[in-house]
C-alpha cells in the first residue's frame, strides 16, 4: 500500500472525505480470528515505572473517567481482556468491514485501551489511569513492527480520516489515536478539525523516534505531548525506547 499510512506506534499513553460516512452496520458482527493471535503474557506483578509516576490512586479521588466514551482508533480492542471486561462496546473496523471492532491481532489496541481503562484487579499491579470510561473501538490496522520492519495490514489516510469521523459520529468523547502518517494529508487534517469543532478531545501520537529530532504535532488546536517507557516492555507489551517526555501546546486535542 502506498504512503501515507496509518500504522499502530509505541506510546505510554496514547493523535473530511467528500462522501458521508456510511452509518454503522445494522448489526455489528465480530471479524473473522486472526491468522496469528497475539501470544499470551503474565500478568504484570510490580507496579510499571509509569504508574508510580502518574500514581492512580491520587487520581480516582479525582475524576475515574465515568461517563466518557473514549474511541480507541487503533488495532481493535479484545473485549475479552479481563480488566475491561463489561466496557468495550461495539464499534467499527475499517480493515475488515462489517466486524465491530472488537478483533486485535496486534494486541496494540487493547494495550492502549488498557493503559486508558483498565478497572483493578487482585494479583496484578498494573491498573488505566481511567476505569470508568467505556471504550468505542475503532480498528485500522493490524501492523507492527518486527524486527525493525513493519508488517501487517493496515487501512491508508482516507479510511483513517473516515474512521476518526465515524467515531466522533458515535459520541466519543476522546479520540485516542496512537497511530503515525508518513505525511501530512488534507483528509486526516480535516477530521481532526470536525473533532475539535465538537468539542471531542484528540490525542494522538507524535512519534517514537528521535533520529532526527524530538517528534512534534503539527495539527492546529493540538496539544502535544510524546511518551516513551523505558528501555524494558511497556504495559502493552511493546518494546520501547526512552523515558517518558512532555510538550505541552494549545487545547483541546493532546498528541502523545
Amino acid at each position: 500500500m502506498s504512503r501515507p499510512t496509518a500504522r499502530p506506534a509505541l506510546t505510554a499513553l496514547a493523535a473530511v472525505v467528500a462522501a458521508v460516512l456510511p452509518a454503522a452496520p445494522a448489526t455489528a458482527r465480530a471479524a473473522p480470528a486472526c491468522s496469528a493471535a497475539p501470544a499470551p503474557v503474565r500478568p504484570v506483578a510490580e507496579q510499571p515505572w509509569p504508574q508510580q509516576r502518574y500514581a492512580p490512586d491520587r487520581l480516582t479521588p479525582l475524576a475515574t473517567g465515568a461517563g466518557v466514551v473514549v474511541a480507541v482508533v487503533d488495532s481493535g480492542v479484545d473485549r475479552r481482556h479481563p480488566q475491561l471486561a463489561g466496557r468495550v462496546l461495539d464499534g467499527a473496523d475499517f480493515l475488515d468491514p462489517g466486524g465491530d471492532g472488537t478483533r486485535d491481532c496486534a494486541g496494540h489496541g487493547t494495550g492502549v485501551a488498557s493503559i486508558v481503562a483498565a478497572a483493578p484487579r487482585p494479583g496484578v499491579a498494573f491498573r488505566g489511569l481511567a476505569p470508568g470510561v467505556r471504550i468505542l473501538p475503532v480498528r485500522v490496522s493490524e501492523q507492527q513492527v518486527v524486527d525493525g520492519r513493519e508488517s501487517g495490514r493496515t487501512v491508508g489516510a482516507a479510511d483513517f480520516a473516515r474512521a476518526i469521523r465515524w467515531a466522533v459520529d458515535h459520541d466519543a468523547d476522546v479520540l485516542n489515536l496512537s497511530v503515525v502518517l508518513y505525511a501530512d494529508d488534507p483528509a486526516v487534517r480535516s477530521a481532526i478539525a470536525y473533532a475539535v469543532r465538537r468539542n471531542v478531545v484528540v490525542v494522538a501520537a507524535a512519534g517514537n523516534l528521535h533520529d532526527s529530532g524530538d517528534p512534534a504535532p503539527t495539527r492546529p488546536g493540538t496539544t502535544g505531548c510524546s511518551g516513551w517507557a523505558r528501555s524494558a516492555r511497556t504495559a502493552s507489551g511493546h518494546p520501547s525506547r526512552r523515558p517518558a517526555r512532555t510538550s505541552t501546546w494549545s487545547r483541546p486535542a493532546v498528541t502523545c
